[in-house]
């Protein structure tokens, strides 16, 4: 089980909903004014719904007690039809204002909600979000964020009025018969109270069904973004079949809790029909010994409290989607409490004209210590030791998991050493804030995301606010300039979702230009030319050495024939430097990098000639 299904399996373990509902309502206290409106109008609509319906069964019995044979009683109808029709309006007001007012609050905490959930992402970024399948995360993100809209736009208001109408109902019974509200008053409170923990006592927490769902749009979003592979190897039919089976896993939970939704509505309509056989056979109780008109407090009676119960049935209603927003809260709130990766240490801002010289003493790093399920019981740096002084270009080589990538990691702060010290210049990263440690380095990997957006906008990432002209300056460095004359859209060309609609070249050249924008005095090269080939590579070239010329360069690659003009090659084994010089130096020495650049020399002869 990994972390993202552990904390779906227990999320906020500890913490009753009491305290989650608290803070549900903390995200409502911009918008209470008008909450509090939505509220007064809900109660308002419910009781000129009783109005009209206890107004047009008491105006039977008015017209029949009044009635004079073949004289039509216009006058009294009118004045009955007066005060129906002026019930009707105020339902009609109060039921905009409060449908209007209920979304227009929901909708924007809604909004708040997702913003401050991404907010909260943002310092667990990639250290803890990295485990969190993409499917799940979207859930989290999407469906948890819709589930907890209920609880604003379909909870708190029907709690409210579940609660006021029937008092301000047995109250008008009061003054009819006082006793009347004794028959009706259990009938509410079953209605009220008792179907709602039927519900949870029927229903589950719920828990597992969201973890499950959280799984299936994981393996969703998995099979969507690897449907080209899928085809090609004819998996069409198991992946199927797999997601099916997921599905069926699902759907235990799922019938657990909208069966006892649907066990609770059945076993409201039995509570109101003999709520209303009830009070009817009191009624007439009532009516034979002399104590309520039977043609006029009687009907009003057995209509007014209809509404009554079906207000009050409302929230049993209603409680399935409370609960399931109260699991999404948690979930969202489990994930939204996690600490961050790295903490804010620094003290104060950092002074302009920091020396980009990169130094690590001793640094000793291994990946989740704090996680059993996650941790690799193997330091990928064991008191690690690098000086490269400002403006040289510095390459990192050797075997995969050597640890090349996580420097870019430490560096970046994007996890902490364990023990030992990186700095920059003479001020170590933990006394940067992290805003302008981010100001320091560019970085151009294999994976440098291309968003579903303009050219224009993927290059602005570099400088929020740059000019149109310090954009066009950038990808005229990067190369793409002469591409982009070329195509139909210039800088507004689509990007595609992840880059999709452009070329490799292109999209490692639009993250080079974001690079080349950001003017910052480090780069960082993570296999930035690894997923092209030969050619494109060659050609991607002349734009990193534009953009690395004059700055403190640190590249990761696999590909040595990109790193024959370092200033210093470092060969990476275990976790530490085996071999260190220029190329000319290491092919002397025979060691590995001369093996492998003579191996890979040997692929990319066979490449051009083929």
């Amino acid at each position: 089980m990994n972390t993202a299904t552990a904390e779906a399996a227990v999320p906020l373990a500890g913490v009753s909903n009491y305290q989650v509902i608290k803070r549900l309502l903390r995200f409502m206290a911009p918008f209470n004014l008008i909450m509090t409106t939505s509220l007064i109008a809900r109660v308002v609509k419910f009781v000129g719904q009783a109005a009209v319906l206890g107004i047009a069964a008491a105006s039977v019995g008015l017209y029949v007690q009044a009635a004079e044979p073949g004289v039509v009683n216009w006058s009294l109808i009118w004045n009955q039809v007066k005060w129906i029709a002026l019930a009707g309006t105020v339902v009609g007001i109060a039921s905009y204002v409060e449908s209007y007012t209920g979304h227009y609050v929901a909708f924007r905490i809604l909004a708040a909600f997702r913003d401050r959930f991404y907010y909260a992402m943002l310092p667990l970024a990639p250290a803890r979000t990295a485990k969190l399948q993409s499917g799940d995360a979207v859930s989290r993100v999407m469906t948890d964020c819709e589930r907890v809209e209920p609880f604003y736009a379909h909870t708190i208001a029907p709690a409210i009025a579940a609660f006021w109408v029937p008092i301000l109902i047995l109250a008008w019974c009061w003054t009819i018969e006082p006793s009347i509200v004794y028959v009706l008053t259990p009938f509410y409170l079953a209605n009220t109270l008792l179907l709602p923990w039927l519900v949870a006592r029927l229903g589950g927490d719920g828990v597992s069904y969201r973890q499950q769902l959280g799984q299936v749009n994981a393996f969703v979003a998995d099979s969507i973004q690897g449907v080209r592979d899928t085809v090609a190897f004819g998996y069409e039919e198991q992946r199927s079949r797999e997601l099916y089976a997921i599905g069926a896993s699902m759907q235990k939970g799922q019938d657990k809790l909208y069966g006892a939704d649907a066990t609770q509505r059945a076993l409201a309509e039995v509570f109101i029909t003999i709520g209303i056989l009830a009070a009817a056979w009191w009624g007439i109780e009532l009516s034979l010994a002399g104590r309520i008109d039977p043609l006029v407090d009687l009907p009003a009676v057995i209509a007014v409290s209809v509404v009554g119960f079906y207000l009050s049935v409302g929230l049993a209603n209603n409680y399935t989607d409370f609960r399931v927003s109260i699991i999404a809260a948690r979930r969202l709130f489990a994930m939204m409490d996690q600490p961050p990766a790295v903490a804010e240490t620094a003290a104060e801002p950092v002074a302009e004209g920091v020396e980009p010289s990169l130094h690590f003493k001793d640094v000793v790093f291994e990946y989740d210590t704090e996680e059993a399920q996650w941790r690799r019981e193997s330091r990928v740096l064991d008191e690690f030791s690098l000086d490269i002084p400002a403006g040289r270009h510095v390459a990192l080589v050797g075997p995969s998991g050597a640890g090349k990538s996580t420097l870019v990691n430490l560096l970046l702060r994007q996890w902490d050493p364990q023990s030992g010290s990186i700095a920059i210049g003479d001020r170590e990263l933990t006394n940067f804030p992290l805003a302008d440690l981010q100001r320091q380095f560019a970085v151009v990997s294999q994976r440098s995301f291309i968003f579903n957006d303009t050219i224009e906008a993927n290059i602005r990432m570099g400088k929020h606010d740059a000019t149109r002209a310090e954009i066009e300056a950038a990808a005229e460095q990067a190369g793409l300039a002469e591409w982009l004359a070329a195509t139909p859209d210039g800088y507004q060309t689509d990007a595609g979702e992840r880059g999709t609609k452009i070329s490799g070249g292109q999209r490692q050249r639009v993250a080079i230009a974001r690079a080349i924008l950001k003017d910052a005095p480090v780069i960082l090269l993570d296999e930035a030319t690894s997923s092209l080939d030969v050619e494109t590579e060659r050609s991607v070239m002349g734009a990193l050495k534009r953009l690395c010329a004059g700055r403190t360069t640190l590249t990761i690659a696999h590909r040595l024939s990109t790193v024959v003009d370092a200033d210093e090659i470092l060969v990476m084994q275990a976790g530490k430097i085996a071999e260190q010089g220029t190329h000319q130096a290491l092919m002397r020495a025979g060691g590995w990098y001369a093996r492998m650049f003579v191996m890979q020399q040997d692929e990319v002869d066979a490449t051009l000639t083929g």
